[in-house]
């Protein structure tokens, strides 16, 4: 069965990537603590690991500071993908805390050598338009994902129904915030990218939000 319905195509590589995501300096610091004073591979590498993620703490304090200084009155999205909470805020109040889903952060691979890796992206977005009643387009990771063939693009079993909520806000590169029959899954890192609501929330948080409406995910 499906689980989300939005996927990042990515190289390998950006497996190290994401776990850097989710990495903080004082692991770090543990890991080159515990590194032989003699094996100077491991320590390159540990040391290779601590630079990104003081760079990684950098970025993100530089996101925490622009939040800080959202005094313009206008309404803004927060997305926390480490406690998977989203907040609806303006200026320093947060007007409402909603428990969401966010990326898995799994990896898979096609025989044909194609690989996803499922995670939230990071940063400053904008809403860029709305979706009533949204139709989930199944892109090839769902059927790799379930060992089924990759039917033709124009396949009619790629456009689903009811999936997805009754709205979707679009964030670019088909990212959305949208709703999920999953909904026992809400709180958790099971999505294929996209950030889920549950239903109430969705509504609350449609009505709340318009085109040009800030979204920091972090």
């Amino acid at each position: 069965m499906m689980k989300c319905k939005y996927a990042n195509k990515r190289a390998f590589p950006l497996l190290l990537i994401a776990v850097m995501l989710t990495a903080s300096i004082s692991y770090a610091r543990a890991e080159t603590a515990e590194v032989p004073t003699s094996n100077k591979g491991l320590r390159s590498v540990v040391e290779t690991l601590k630079q990104e993620a003081a760079q990684l703490e950098e970025e993100n304090r530089g996101l925490r500071n622009i939040l800080s200084q959202q005094d313009d009155g206008e309404l803004y999205v927060v997305v926390d993908t480490e406690s998977n909470h989203l907040s609806l805020r303006q200026g320093n109040n947060v007007l409402h805390t909603a428990v969401c889903g966010t990326g898995s952060r799994q990896f898979i691979e096609a025989e044909t050598g194609t690989n996803w890796y499922f995670e939230t992206p990071v940063g400053s977005f904008t809403v860029l338009g709305t979706e009533r009643n949204p139709v989930w387009i199944r892109p090839d990771w769902s059927y790799v994902e379930e060992n089924m063939p990759v039917p033709a693009p124009n396949d009619p079993d790629r456009f689903v129904r009811g999936v997805l909520g009754r709205y979707a806000l679009l964030l670019g590169n088909g990212y959305k915030i949208h709703g999920t029959t999953w909904t026992n899954l809400l709180g958790t890192h099971f999505t294929h990218g996209c950030i889920s609501l549950g239903n109430d929330d969705l509504e609350l948080v449609h009505a709340s939000v318009k085109i040009g409406t800030r979204v920091y995910i972090y």
